[in-house]
Protein backbone atom coordinates (compact mmCIF):
# COMPACT_ATOMS: atom_id res chain seq x y z
CA UNK A 1 0.00 0.00 0.00
CA UNK A 2 2.98 2.46 -0.54
CA UNK A 3 1.33 4.05 -3.49
CA UNK A 4 0.17 6.64 -0.49
CA UNK A 5 0.32 9.69 -0.87
CA UNK A 6 3.19 10.20 -2.66
CA UNK A 7 1.30 12.41 -5.24
CA UNK A 8 2.35 13.91 -8.17
CA UNK A 9 1.04 17.89 -7.66
CA UNK A 10 3.05 19.73 -5.17
CA UNK A 11 4.61 23.31 -5.89
CA UNK A 12 8.29 23.13 -4.93
CA UNK A 13 8.67 27.08 -3.70
CA UNK A 14 11.54 28.65 -1.43
CA UNK A 15 9.97 28.51 1.99
CA UNK A 16 7.58 26.48 1.83
CA UNK A 17 3.81 27.12 3.35
CA UNK A 18 3.25 23.25 3.68
CA UNK A 19 4.54 22.55 7.73
CA UNK A 20 5.48 18.91 8.24
CA UNK A 21 4.32 16.98 10.85
CA UNK A 22 6.30 17.47 13.91
CA UNK A 23 7.92 14.28 13.75
CA UNK A 24 9.42 15.30 10.59
CA UNK A 25 11.91 17.00 12.51
CA UNK A 26 13.55 14.04 13.50
CA UNK A 27 14.49 13.28 9.87
CA UNK A 28 15.60 14.70 6.80
CA UNK A 29 12.92 16.40 4.23
CA UNK A 30 13.01 14.82 0.74
CA UNK A 31 12.02 16.88 -2.52
CA UNK A 32 10.38 15.02 -5.22
CA UNK A 33 9.93 16.83 -8.90
CA UNK A 34 7.63 14.73 -11.44
CA UNK A 35 8.58 11.63 -9.48
CA UNK A 36 12.72 12.08 -9.27
CA UNK A 37 14.10 13.20 -5.98
CA UNK A 38 16.32 16.16 -5.57
CA UNK A 39 19.99 14.99 -4.36
CA UNK A 40 20.52 17.47 -1.86
CA UNK A 41 24.24 17.51 -0.53
CA UNK A 42 26.35 19.52 2.11
CA UNK A 43 27.73 21.83 -0.08
CA UNK A 44 24.20 22.48 -1.49
CA UNK A 45 22.34 23.20 1.21
CA UNK A 46 19.63 20.69 2.63
CA UNK A 47 15.74 21.14 3.18
CA UNK A 48 14.54 22.14 7.24
CA UNK A 49 12.36 23.20 9.40
CA UNK A 50 12.56 26.88 10.81
CA UNK A 51 11.24 28.24 14.17
CA UNK A 52 8.17 29.37 12.82
CA UNK A 53 7.47 25.94 11.36
CA UNK A 54 7.89 26.43 7.63
CA UNK A 55 10.05 24.29 5.53
CA UNK A 56 13.17 25.78 3.86
CA UNK A 57 14.73 25.00 0.47
CA UNK A 58 17.70 25.42 -0.92
CA UNK A 59 16.81 27.72 -3.89
CA UNK A 60 19.63 27.03 -6.69
CA UNK A 61 19.73 23.30 -6.87
CA UNK A 62 15.85 23.04 -6.17
CA UNK A 63 15.13 25.32 -9.19
CA UNK A 64 17.84 23.89 -11.48
CA UNK A 65 16.34 20.51 -10.82
CA UNK A 66 12.56 22.17 -11.64
CA UNK A 67 14.44 23.04 -14.93
CA UNK A 68 15.21 27.03 -14.01
CA UNK A 69 18.10 29.58 -15.05
CA UNK A 70 18.95 30.55 -11.82
CA UNK A 71 20.54 34.19 -11.00
CA UNK A 72 21.28 36.33 -7.77
CA UNK A 73 20.98 39.94 -7.64
CA UNK A 74 23.09 41.09 -5.00
CA UNK A 75 22.55 44.55 -4.88
CA UNK A 76 18.63 43.92 -4.19
CA UNK A 77 19.49 40.86 -2.23
CA UNK A 78 17.22 39.12 -4.19
CA UNK A 79 17.06 35.67 -6.17
CA UNK A 80 15.65 35.14 -9.71
CA UNK A 81 14.51 31.87 -11.60
CA UNK A 82 13.57 32.06 -14.90
CA UNK A 83 11.73 29.18 -17.56
CA UNK A 84 9.86 29.42 -20.49
CA UNK A 85 8.95 33.47 -20.32
CA UNK A 86 8.32 33.18 -16.84
CA UNK A 87 10.77 35.37 -13.99
CA UNK A 88 10.14 34.87 -10.97
CA UNK A 89 12.26 36.98 -8.28
CA UNK A 90 12.47 36.42 -4.37
CA UNK A 91 13.58 39.16 -2.33
CA UNK A 92 15.50 38.29 0.94
CA UNK A 93 13.02 39.30 4.15
CA UNK A 94 10.09 39.99 1.94
CA UNK A 95 6.74 38.73 2.30
CA UNK A 96 6.05 38.80 -1.19
CA UNK A 97 7.48 37.60 -4.77
CA UNK A 98 7.12 38.65 -8.17
CA UNK A 99 5.95 36.75 -10.91
CA UNK A 100 6.34 38.87 -14.50
CA UNK A 101 6.41 42.06 -12.20
CA UNK A 102 3.36 41.48 -10.58
CA UNK A 103 3.93 40.98 -6.62
CA UNK A 104 2.46 37.99 -5.21
CA UNK A 105 1.50 37.55 -1.19
CA UNK A 106 3.34 34.93 0.27
CA UNK A 107 3.05 33.83 4.10
CA UNK A 108 6.82 33.04 4.38
CA UNK A 109 9.99 35.07 3.60
CA UNK A 110 13.14 33.96 1.98
CA UNK A 111 16.49 33.43 3.98
CA UNK A 112 20.07 33.36 3.79
CA UNK A 113 21.53 30.69 6.25
CA UNK A 114 25.44 29.11 5.64
CA UNK A 115 26.02 31.92 2.59
CA UNK A 116 22.98 29.76 1.05
CA UNK A 117 19.85 31.03 -0.33
CA UNK A 118 16.59 30.07 0.67
CA UNK A 119 13.20 30.46 -0.54
CA UNK A 120 9.25 29.47 -0.07
CA UNK A 121 8.97 26.80 -2.23
CA UNK A 122 5.25 26.63 -2.59
CA UNK A 123 4.56 30.36 -3.45
CA UNK A 124 7.18 30.12 -6.53
CA UNK A 125 6.51 26.72 -7.79
CA UNK A 126 3.13 27.96 -7.97
CA UNK A 127 4.07 30.85 -9.72
CA UNK A 128 5.77 28.41 -12.64
CA UNK A 129 2.41 26.39 -13.06
CA UNK A 130 3.17 23.56 -11.01
CA UNK A 131 1.20 21.96 -7.78
CA UNK A 132 2.48 20.74 -4.52
CA UNK A 133 1.84 18.54 -1.78
CA UNK A 134 3.06 16.78 1.59
CA UNK A 135 3.97 12.91 2.02
CA UNK A 136 3.75 11.93 5.21
CA UNK A 137 4.69 8.74 5.08
CA UNK A 138 8.00 9.56 3.46
CA UNK A 139 8.44 13.06 4.79
CA UNK A 140 8.13 14.45 1.29
CA UNK A 141 7.53 17.08 -0.77
CA UNK A 142 5.57 16.65 -3.68
CA UNK A 143 6.17 18.73 -7.26
CA UNK A 144 4.31 17.84 -10.60
CA UNK A 145 3.92 19.67 -14.09
CA UNK A 146 1.90 17.18 -15.25
CA UNK A 147 -1.12 18.69 -16.20
CA UNK A 148 -2.55 16.00 -18.21
CA UNK A 149 -3.02 13.93 -15.97
CA UNK A 150 -7.04 12.84 -14.58
CA UNK A 151 -6.83 14.79 -10.97
CA UNK A 152 -9.60 14.04 -8.80
CA UNK A 153 -10.67 15.71 -5.76
CA UNK A 154 -12.16 14.79 -2.66
CA UNK A 155 -13.15 17.57 0.01
CA UNK A 156 -13.87 17.34 3.42
CA UNK A 157 -15.79 19.91 4.22
CA UNK A 158 -15.49 21.73 7.80
CA UNK A 159 -19.07 22.02 8.87
CA UNK A 160 -18.35 21.68 12.30
CA UNK A 161 -20.09 18.68 14.20
CA UNK A 162 -21.34 17.01 10.87
CA UNK A 163 -20.50 15.82 8.01
CA UNK A 164 -20.60 17.10 3.90
CA UNK A 165 -17.79 15.27 1.77
CA UNK A 166 -17.71 16.90 -2.35
CA UNK A 167 -16.21 14.78 -4.90
CA UNK A 168 -14.97 16.03 -8.19
CA UNK A 169 -13.24 14.41 -10.68
CA UNK A 170 -13.59 15.99 -14.46
CA UNK A 171 -17.11 16.69 -14.92
CA UNK A 172 -18.29 14.14 -12.75
CA UNK A 173 -19.70 15.71 -9.21
CA UNK A 174 -20.47 13.59 -5.96
CA UNK A 175 -22.26 15.05 -2.90
CA UNK A 176 -22.21 12.97 0.47
CA UNK A 177 -24.45 14.66 3.03
CA UNK A 178 -24.92 18.03 3.73
CA UNK A 179 -23.80 19.18 7.04
CA UNK A 180 -26.74 20.48 9.36
CA UNK A 181 -29.54 22.93 8.16
CA UNK A 182 -27.06 25.85 8.90
CA UNK A 183 -24.36 24.87 6.55
CA UNK A 184 -26.56 24.34 3.37
CA UNK A 185 -25.59 27.38 1.87
CA UNK A 186 -22.03 27.18 2.79
CA UNK A 187 -21.83 23.74 1.26
CA UNK A 188 -24.12 25.13 -1.89
CA UNK A 189 -21.43 27.69 -2.18
CA UNK A 190 -18.46 26.00 -1.51
CA UNK A 191 -19.04 23.70 -4.79
CA UNK A 192 -20.41 26.29 -6.93
CA UNK A 193 -16.67 26.79 -8.88
CA UNK A 194 -16.46 22.56 -8.95
CA UNK A 195 -20.08 21.73 -10.67
CA UNK A 196 -20.27 21.30 -14.27
CA UNK A 197 -23.81 20.99 -14.94
CA UNK A 198 -26.08 19.62 -13.12
CA UNK A 199 -24.78 17.70 -9.92
CA UNK A 200 -24.67 13.77 -10.78
CA UNK A 201 -25.23 12.49 -7.61
CA UNK A 202 -26.21 13.16 -3.95
CA UNK A 203 -25.62 10.47 -1.24
CA UNK A 204 -27.47 11.27 2.46
CA UNK A 205 -26.11 8.63 4.52
CA UNK A 206 -29.06 8.66 7.24
CA UNK A 207 -31.81 10.92 8.27
CA UNK A 208 -29.85 12.58 11.35
CA UNK A 209 -30.00 16.73 10.93
CA UNK A 210 -25.91 16.77 11.10
CA UNK A 211 -25.63 14.57 7.84
CA UNK A 212 -29.39 15.77 6.18
CA UNK A 213 -29.66 18.81 6.97
CA UNK A 214 -28.05 21.33 4.11
CA UNK A 215 -29.05 19.02 1.48
CA UNK A 216 -32.41 20.93 0.85
CA UNK A 217 -30.59 24.05 -0.07
CA UNK A 218 -27.99 22.10 -2.68
CA UNK A 219 -30.73 20.19 -4.36
CA UNK A 220 -32.72 23.73 -4.72
CA UNK A 221 -29.42 25.25 -5.70
CA UNK A 222 -28.44 22.63 -8.48
CA UNK A 223 -30.31 20.27 -11.03
CA UNK A 224 -29.17 16.82 -9.36
CA UNK A 225 -29.24 13.85 -11.61
CA UNK A 226 -30.00 11.19 -8.52
CA UNK A 227 -29.97 11.07 -5.18
CA UNK A 228 -29.39 7.83 -3.04
CA UNK A 229 -30.67 7.59 0.72
CA UNK A 230 -30.69 4.95 3.47
CA UNK A 231 -34.44 3.98 2.88
CA UNK A 232 -35.15 5.12 6.22
CA UNK A 233 -37.94 7.37 7.18
CA UNK A 234 -38.20 9.74 10.05
CA UNK A 235 -40.72 12.02 11.79
CA UNK A 236 -38.13 15.21 11.93
CA UNK A 237 -38.25 18.55 9.99
CA UNK A 238 -34.67 18.18 8.60
CA UNK A 239 -35.51 14.94 7.04
CA UNK A 240 -39.11 16.25 5.78
CA UNK A 241 -37.51 19.37 4.39
CA UNK A 242 -34.90 16.73 2.53
CA UNK A 243 -37.18 14.29 1.63
CA UNK A 244 -39.50 17.16 0.36
CA UNK A 245 -37.14 18.63 -1.78
CA UNK A 246 -35.17 15.05 -3.14
CA UNK A 247 -39.03 13.95 -4.22
CA UNK A 248 -39.57 17.33 -6.26
CA UNK A 249 -36.30 17.66 -7.62
CA UNK A 250 -37.28 17.32 -11.62
CA UNK A 251 -35.92 14.54 -13.89
CA UNK A 252 -34.22 13.10 -10.51
CA UNK A 253 -33.63 9.20 -9.57
CA UNK A 254 -34.18 9.10 -5.91
CA UNK A 255 -33.94 5.81 -4.43
CA UNK A 256 -32.41 3.68 -1.17
CA UNK A 257 -29.35 2.60 -1.06
CA UNK A 258 -28.39 -1.17 -2.55
CA UNK A 259 -25.03 -2.59 -3.91
CA UNK A 260 -24.54 -0.35 -7.21
CA UNK A 261 -21.63 0.72 -9.11
CA UNK A 262 -21.44 4.62 -10.72
CA UNK A 263 -18.49 4.63 -13.46
CA UNK A 264 -17.05 8.41 -13.27
CA UNK A 265 -14.68 8.01 -16.28
CA UNK A 266 -11.07 7.40 -15.86
CA UNK A 267 -10.71 4.73 -14.52
CA UNK A 268 -12.70 5.42 -11.11
CA UNK A 269 -16.07 4.47 -9.63
CA UNK A 270 -17.91 5.00 -7.08
CA UNK A 271 -19.21 2.50 -4.80
CA UNK A 272 -22.37 1.94 -3.09
CA UNK A 273 -21.73 -0.70 -0.13
CA UNK A 274 -24.88 -2.58 1.01
CA UNK A 275 -24.64 -3.17 4.87
CA UNK A 276 -28.50 -4.11 5.47
CA UNK A 277 -31.42 -2.01 6.01
CA UNK A 278 -33.89 -2.52 9.08
CA UNK A 279 -31.37 -2.21 12.05
CA UNK A 280 -32.69 0.14 14.94
CA UNK A 281 -30.97 3.41 15.08
CA UNK A 282 -30.47 5.53 12.12
CA UNK A 283 -26.79 5.46 12.78
CA UNK A 284 -26.62 1.30 11.87
CA UNK A 285 -28.17 1.79 8.52
CA UNK A 286 -25.74 4.15 7.10
CA UNK A 287 -25.30 4.64 3.72
CA UNK A 288 -21.80 3.21 3.00
CA UNK A 289 -19.20 4.50 -0.03
CA UNK A 290 -16.42 3.78 -1.82
CA UNK A 291 -14.22 5.27 -4.54
CA UNK A 292 -12.33 2.96 -6.20
CA UNK A 293 -9.92 4.94 -8.15
CA UNK A 294 -7.21 2.83 -10.37
CA UNK A 295 -4.95 1.91 -7.40
CA UNK A 296 -6.15 4.19 -4.47
CA UNK A 297 -9.22 3.32 -2.35
CA UNK A 298 -11.55 5.93 0.06
CA UNK A 299 -13.90 4.74 2.29
CA UNK A 300 -17.00 6.55 3.38
CA UNK A 301 -18.59 5.19 6.37
CA UNK A 302 -21.26 7.86 7.32
CA UNK A 303 -22.09 7.36 10.91
CA UNK A 304 -22.28 3.45 11.03
CA UNK A 305 -21.90 1.36 13.96
CA UNK A 306 -19.05 -1.36 14.89
CA UNK A 307 -22.59 -3.79 15.29
CA UNK A 308 -23.02 -3.14 11.83
CA UNK A 309 -19.25 -3.06 10.42
CA UNK A 310 -18.68 -6.65 12.43
CA UNK A 311 -21.36 -8.34 10.28
CA UNK A 312 -20.32 -7.19 6.75
CA UNK A 313 -16.71 -7.31 7.71
CA UNK A 314 -16.08 -9.66 4.71
CA UNK A 315 -17.21 -7.00 2.58
CA UNK A 316 -14.41 -4.58 3.22
CA UNK A 317 -10.76 -4.93 2.39
CA UNK A 318 -7.34 -2.89 2.38
CA UNK A 319 -7.96 0.72 1.66
CA UNK A 320 -5.88 4.19 1.45
CA UNK A 321 -8.44 6.78 3.35
CA UNK A 322 -10.85 6.19 5.64
CA UNK A 323 -13.77 8.94 6.17
CA UNK A 324 -13.79 7.60 9.68
CA UNK A 325 -17.21 6.60 11.00
CA UNK A 326 -19.95 8.53 13.55
CA UNK A 327 -17.02 11.70 14.31
CA UNK A 328 -14.43 9.16 15.88
CA UNK A 329 -17.18 7.77 18.27
CA UNK A 330 -16.21 5.06 20.31
CA UNK A 331 -19.38 3.10 18.83
CA UNK A 332 -17.71 2.97 15.58
CA UNK A 333 -14.25 2.20 13.84
CA UNK A 334 -14.05 -1.27 16.21
CA UNK A 335 -10.53 -2.35 16.20
CA UNK A 336 -11.67 -5.81 13.82
CA UNK A 337 -13.15 -3.23 11.15
CA UNK A 338 -9.53 -1.48 11.39
CA UNK A 339 -7.72 -4.25 11.25
CA UNK A 340 -8.93 -5.07 7.90
CA UNK A 341 -8.78 -1.87 6.32
CA UNK A 342 -6.01 -0.37 7.31
CA UNK A 343 -6.37 3.27 6.32
CA UNK A 344 -3.08 4.90 5.72
CA UNK A 345 -4.38 7.78 6.16
CA UNK A 346 -8.15 8.58 8.83
CA UNK A 347 -10.28 12.15 8.17
CA UNK A 348 -12.53 12.82 11.06
CA UNK A 349 -15.10 15.80 10.72
CA UNK A 350 -16.02 16.70 14.22
CA UNK A 351 -16.60 20.37 15.78
CA UNK A 352 -14.73 22.31 17.74
CA UNK A 353 -15.46 22.05 21.47
CA UNK A 354 -18.54 19.53 20.33
CA UNK A 355 -20.80 18.67 23.43
CA UNK A 356 -20.02 15.14 22.25
CA UNK A 357 -16.43 15.22 22.99
CA UNK A 358 -15.69 13.90 19.71
CA UNK A 359 -13.28 12.34 18.70
CA UNK A 360 -13.02 9.69 21.25
CA UNK A 361 -9.72 8.94 22.77
CA UNK A 362 -10.01 5.25 22.42
CA UNK A 363 -10.63 6.05 18.47
CA UNK A 364 -7.34 7.90 18.06
CA UNK A 365 -5.20 4.95 20.13
CA UNK A 366 -6.96 2.42 17.59
CA UNK A 367 -6.09 4.40 14.58
CA UNK A 368 -2.74 5.18 15.84
CA UNK A 369 -2.00 1.50 16.54
CA UNK A 370 -2.84 0.51 12.94
CA UNK A 371 -0.06 3.60 12.32
CA UNK A 372 -2.99 5.27 9.88
CA UNK A 373 -2.07 8.95 9.76
CA UNK A 374 -4.94 11.20 11.25
CA UNK A 375 -6.37 14.49 10.17
CA UNK A 376 -9.68 16.60 11.63
CA UNK A 377 -11.72 18.88 10.06
CA UNK A 378 -11.83 20.71 13.38
CA UNK A 379 -8.15 21.51 13.32
CA UNK A 380 -7.14 21.76 9.91
CA UNK A 381 -10.77 23.09 8.71
CA UNK A 382 -11.68 21.63 5.12
CA UNK A 383 -9.43 18.89 3.88
CA UNK A 384 -8.71 18.47 0.31
CA UNK A 385 -7.40 15.10 -0.75
CA UNK A 386 -5.87 15.43 -4.49
CA UNK A 387 -5.37 11.93 -6.07
CA UNK A 388 -4.67 10.79 -9.95
CA UNK A 389 -5.56 7.50 -9.10
CA UNK A 390 -2.18 6.24 -8.19
CA UNK A 391 -0.78 8.38 -5.72
CA UNK A 392 -2.53 11.00 -3.38
CA UNK A 393 -1.94 13.95 -1.07
CA UNK A 394 -3.33 16.54 1.76
CA UNK A 395 -3.24 20.09 1.76
CA UNK A 396 -3.03 19.46 5.56
CA UNK A 397 0.21 18.10 7.77
CA UNK A 398 -1.47 18.58 11.09
CA UNK A 399 -1.91 15.07 12.47
CA UNK A 400 -4.58 14.60 15.28
CA UNK A 401 -2.81 13.00 18.88
CA UNK A 402 -4.26 11.66 21.78
CA UNK A 403 -4.17 15.28 23.07
CA UNK A 404 -6.92 16.39 20.66
CA UNK A 405 -9.57 13.57 21.59
CA UNK A 406 -12.67 15.76 22.84
CA UNK A 407 -11.88 18.55 20.18
CA UNK A 408 -11.45 21.20 22.60
CA UNK A 409 -9.94 24.66 21.77
CA UNK A 410 -7.53 24.53 24.24
CA UNK A 411 -5.20 21.04 23.20
CA UNK A 412 -5.33 19.13 26.48
CA UNK A 413 -5.41 15.33 27.68
CA UNK A 414 -8.84 14.54 27.90
CA UNK A 415 -10.16 12.49 30.70
CA UNK A 416 -12.42 9.64 28.72
CA UNK A 417 -14.27 7.86 31.78
CA UNK A 418 -13.89 4.26 32.12
CA UNK A 419 -16.76 1.46 32.13
CA UNK A 420 -16.75 -1.49 33.35
CA UNK A 421 -15.94 -4.65 31.59
CA UNK A 422 -18.94 -7.29 31.59
CA UNK A 423 -18.58 -10.66 30.29
CA UNK A 424 -16.63 -9.45 26.74
CA UNK A 425 -13.56 -6.94 26.81
CA UNK A 426 -14.50 -3.50 26.56
CA UNK A 427 -13.35 -2.58 23.27
CA UNK A 428 -16.38 -4.64 21.84
CA UNK A 429 -19.41 -2.23 24.31
CA UNK A 430 -21.47 -0.51 21.99
CA UNK A 431 -23.92 0.82 24.66
CA UNK A 432 -23.38 2.00 28.45
CA UNK A 433 -26.18 1.46 30.88
CA UNK A 434 -27.91 3.13 34.37
CA UNK A 435 -29.04 0.41 36.67
CA UNK A 436 -30.38 3.09 38.55
CA UNK A 437 -32.46 4.91 35.91
CA UNK A 438 -32.56 1.06 33.63
CA UNK A 439 -31.80 3.86 30.79
CA UNK A 440 -29.06 2.93 28.21
CA UNK A 441 -26.55 5.53 25.99
CA UNK A 442 -23.96 5.38 23.33
CA UNK A 443 -20.62 5.57 24.98
CA UNK A 444 -19.92 9.21 23.94
CA UNK A 445 -23.32 10.40 24.99
CA UNK A 446 -22.94 13.30 28.16
CA UNK A 447 -25.77 11.69 30.36
CA UNK A 448 -24.12 8.59 30.12
CA UNK A 449 -20.67 10.41 31.34
CA UNK A 450 -21.82 10.86 34.62
CA UNK A 451 -23.13 7.76 35.48
CA UNK A 452 -21.70 6.75 39.04
CA UNK A 453 -19.35 3.44 38.64
CA UNK A 454 -21.64 1.28 40.65
CA UNK A 455 -24.32 1.72 38.68
CA UNK A 456 -22.60 1.01 34.94
CA UNK A 457 -23.61 -1.59 32.75
CA UNK A 458 -22.16 -2.32 29.29
CA UNK A 459 -24.00 -3.68 26.35
CA UNK A 460 -22.37 -5.08 23.58
CA UNK A 461 -25.47 -4.42 21.12
CA UNK A 462 -28.82 -2.68 21.42
CA UNK A 463 -30.85 -5.71 21.60
CA UNK A 464 -28.95 -6.58 24.90
CA UNK A 465 -29.98 -3.45 26.50
CA UNK A 466 -33.34 -3.83 25.32
CA UNK A 467 -33.69 -7.26 26.33
CA UNK A 468 -32.57 -6.47 29.84
CA UNK A 469 -35.58 -3.85 29.96
CA UNK A 470 -33.54 -0.60 29.53
CA UNK A 471 -34.52 1.87 27.32
CA UNK A 472 -32.90 4.67 25.37
CA UNK A 473 -31.77 7.63 26.49
CA UNK A 474 -33.45 10.86 24.95
CA UNK A 475 -30.65 12.79 24.45
CA UNK A 476 -28.34 10.39 22.75
CA UNK A 477 -31.18 8.28 20.85
CA UNK A 478 -29.37 5.12 20.86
Amino acid sequence: MLKKLTVSFIILGLIFSIIPPMNAYASEININIDNQPVQFAQNTGKPFVDQANRTQVPFRLTMESFGCLVSWDSANQTAIAEKDGTVVKVAIGESYIVKNGQQIASDTEALIKDDLTYLPIRAVLEAFGASVDWDPTTQSVIVSTDHNRNIMTVHFLDVGQADSIFIDLGPYEILVDGGNNADGPFVSNYIRPYVDGNLELIVATHGHEDHIGGLDNVILAYQIDQIIYSDEASSTVSFHDFYHAAISEPNCNFIGDRDMTFDLGYGAQFKILEMGDGYQSSNENSVVSMIDYNDIEILLMGDLESTVEKINLTKFSDIDVLKVGHHGSRTASSQSFLDIVKPDVSIISAGLDNKYLLPNADIITRLHSINSFIYGTFRSGSILMTTDGYQYGFNTSTQLTSNDAGAQSTVSQVNVPTYKEGNFSEVEAVYIGNSSTMKFHTLDCSAGSKIADRNIICFIDRSAAVEKGYAPCKLCNP
